[in-house]
């Protein structure tokens, strides 16, 4: 039997796998955000409990940018990790991404 997407899904977070790349669990996350744990584990288990500012809350004690969320560590987004690159750096790059992109086509 073939399964239904549902429309307006909500994106994954890879939240667990990036507490655990980051050697964290929800106790010690928790106490980064000075929040009690469960609060913690449920926003990681129940992202449906999520909205912008808790994101935010989570990816600034992950120290991460709130777009790298949605993807695995370790890399997380390219965004992300040229964030606080020079314009130098972010030009070499997207020359770099135009060529591999037209090599694989």
């Amino acid at each position: 039997m073939a399964t239904r997407i549902r429309r307006h899904a909500r994106p994954h977070l890879y939240l667990e796998e990036w507490i655990a790349h980051r050697g964290l669990n929800p106790a010690t996350l928790a106490g980064r955000m000075d929040m009690d744990r469960t609060t913690v584990w449920r926003w990681v288990k129940e992202q449906h409990r999520l909205n912008p500012e808790k994101m935010a809350q989570l990816a600034d004690a992950l120290d991460l940018d709130v777009s790298d969320l949605f993807h695995p560590p370790p890399g997380g987004s390219i965004d992300g990790m040229l964030r606080d690159q020079p314009d130098e750096v972010r030009d070499m790059a997207a020359d770099i991404v135009s060529r591999l992109i037209k090599r694989a086509s």
